[in-house]
């Protein structure tokens, strides 16, 4: 028997040319002895997770160096030298304390009281004598004496530092100090010296200044003030 050709089945759909798989934008990998190309295809058939590694570590590392310029910028542009503005509690604790109050300079003379205050005899009135020239506080009486006169000195003793009193109580100079007198002496309480307003004594070298001694120890009279009445007040100009 003769071989008949095959007899072609109507219907079936014809082979199709084997598809070509190159890619221009792929490079064919090179056949590299003892590496497969099972091999090759893993090594390119990267995850997603793995290809975005290099774009997040890029992106780090440019923040860095913006966040570096930025520091640097704003290190050299800011203003040296200069010190924050003080707050009221500093001002209050570094500022300087204030300079001591200067004594007033009296060149003139002192009030030592007025005309209607010394109007009647006997009366008197204590006042602070200051010298001209060296400023010194002196504690000082003046007295009206009978007759219109004016009679003032420094309360401190001309010799020692008790103070001088004034007494108008006659039964007291009697008592106190064992002398009886007729009208407001002058007294030392620590030594019983009494003075006379009314007299005058010498300290010599021919001066005589009122206040003479008619009892006690002391060694001279009263340091005068000079005193004049000058319109409605009574002003001492100097001491002795």
């Amino acid at each position: 028997m003769s071989a008949q050709p095959p007899t072609k089945v109507s219907g079936a759909a014809p082979e199709k040319p084997a598809e070509n798989k190159y890619n221009p934008f792929q490079p064919e990998m090179p056949n590299i002895p003892g590496v497969s190309d099972g091999s090759h295809h893993a090594k390119r058939g990267l995850s997603p997770q793995d290809s975005q590694k290099p774009l997040q570590i890029a992106g780090a590392v440019i923040v860095v160096v913006l966040a570096g310029a930025i520091f640097f910028w704003w290190s050299r542009s800011k203003p040296r030298g200069v010190n924050p503005a003080p707050t009221e509690e500093t001002v209050e604790q570094t500022a300087p304390p204030p300079p001591p109050p200067i004594a007033p300079v009296h060149d003139g003379p002192t009030v030592a009281a007025t005309v209607d205050e010394l109007s009647k005899p006997w009366s008197a009135k204590k006042f602070t004598f200051i010298k001209p020239i060296t400023q010194e506080n002196i504690s000082a009486i003046v007295i009206r004496l009978p007759g219109e006169g004016l009679w003032a000195f420094s309360l401190q003793g001309p010799f020692g530092r008790c103070e001088l009193e004034f007494v108008t109580d006659l039964p007291t100079l009697a008592s106190k100090y064992r002398f009886k007198a007729t009208h407001p002496m002058v007294v030392n309480p620590c030594d019983s010296t009494v003075y006379d307003p009314l007299k005058v004594g010498d300290v010599g070298g021919s001066t005589w200044v009122r206040g003479q001694i008619v009892q006690g120890s002391s060694l001279r009279p009263p340091i005068s003030i000079d005193v004049k009445a000058r319109g409605r007040f009574i002003v001492a100009e100097g001491i002795e």
